[in-house]
């Protein structure tokens, strides 16, 4: 891209993240985002790829080519499964403003990816998904310009892609702390992509890690094409237990119930060593999680769309399977998915088939878990090789 047009999108950048907070207040009537909500209403049942192009693991031609396969999406298609939510992480791409010198070989086989999954019926959320180290680069205005110009990269890739079948999902929990200036982002970077591509519809979130709080703190983009989603994953208590990354207290839960009381929680306290833990699990289990008050959280995302007359996506929720008791998993799937059907929003589970997954690979073999597939209120596939 030319230095001009840099320029010219940091300059509006900061136009926008001056002018965002007048024009995100108005209030369009829900008839301008007919298609935003028609399209939503299309990603009703969905699983996350992660591992595959994009945040974690090594993205080589070999890991590519043999993580996710014609099995894998046929046993999706089977279990009523939508939509996939396709992960990118950008550096395969670009590396320093630069397009990379294999980019052709990686278009290649992201686009064969692509094709792969949506002839077997399955529509694509396609979500910039980096490591942790981009996110932090987007702080500077080089990074963030950086990050415009390569969704001006992928718009122009994907334009001629099917609107109704193909999501733009700008980023994946952004980590950006200031709310104000990451609708300032995601403003400017929608306008560079409608510079290019006026059909698609793209899929915005508020700052930090997408939490439902996020998105109630967030403000609206002046683009009535947009469907605006989070995250949902408490009480980490339950669904992080075990977890060797964020909060260190995750550490010592392991065998956690879903639902729990304090008093059935007591005997676990007992044993973990830590004063704050120990006070994290009990606040678990005196918060009274169960199907009625993740019905009544979820109902804030709900009634935020309404307000604002936007289109509402979870794309993220799930228990970690390496720790958490399979029957409270399952519970938990099974509730949190209710929830979500009886706010009229659709989900994506995290994720297929990683640590959270609802399925394993017995080598080219795909066995879904029965238990959570029954929790998601989808169907048991035969046995996919």
């Amino acid at each position: 891209m030319r230095v001009k047009t840099l320029a010219t999108l940091g300059l509006a950048l900061a136009a926008f993240c001056c002018s965002s907070a007048s024009t995100a207040q108005q209030k369009i009537v829900s008839g301008d985002h007919a298609v935003a909500f028609r399209r939503a209403a299309t990603l009703t049942e969905g699983t996350n790829l992660s591992g595959w192009f994009g945040g974690w693991g090594e993205y080589s031609a070999l890991h590519t080519s043999t993580y996710i396969t014609t099995a894998d999406f046929r046993a999706m298609h089977a279990m009523g499964i939508q939509y996939v939510r396709f992960p990118l992480d950008p550096t395969l791409l670009m590396q320093g403003g630069l397009l990379a010198a294999n980019k052709d070989e990686v278009w290649k086989r992201i686009d064969a990816a692509i094709d792969l999954a949506m002839h077997e019926g399955l529509a694509i959320d396609f979500v910039v998904f980096p490591r942790d180290d981009y996110k932090q680069q987007l702080a500077s205005k080089s990074g963030a310009d950086q990050f415009i110009m390569l969704w001006q990269v992928l718009a122009k890739h994907f334009v001629d892609r099917d609107p109704d079948r193909f999501f733009f999902e700008l980023m994946n929990e952004s980590e950006e702390q200031d709310p104000y200036r990451w609708v300032g982002i995601e403003g400017a970077t929608v306008a560079a992509i409608r510079q290019i591509d006026t059909q698609h519809t793209i899929i915005a979130s508020g700052a930090h890690y997408d939490s439902l709080g996020d998105l109630l703190t967030t403000q609206t983009i002046d683009d009535p094409n947009i469907i605006y989603n989070f995250h949902f994953y408490e009480p980490y208590a339950f669904t992080h237990q075990g977890a060797t990354w964020g909060s260190f207290e995750w550490n010592y839960f392991k065998d956690i119930p879903y639902p729990a009381t304090s008093s059935e929680l007591a005997d676990r306290m007992k044993d973990i060593p830590n004063d704050y833990a120990r006070y994290q699990l009990y606040l678990y289990g005196a918060d009274g999680w169960n199907a009625a008050s993740i019905r009544q959280h979820i109902a804030f995302a709900a009634d935020w769309g309404r307000e604002h007359h936007v289109p509402i996506l979870c794309n993220e929720f799930g228990a970690f399977r390496d720790t958490a008791p399979p029957e409270s998993r399952a519970r938990y799937l099974h509730d949190v998915r209710v929830a979500l059907a009886q706010n009229g929003i659709g989900w994506a589970v995290w994720d297929w088939s990683g640590n959270f997954g609802i399925v394993h690979h017995q080598g080219a073999t795909v066995v879904p878990d029965e238990a959570d597939i029954d929790a998601l209120g989808l169907r048991m596939p035969p046995i996919a090789r």
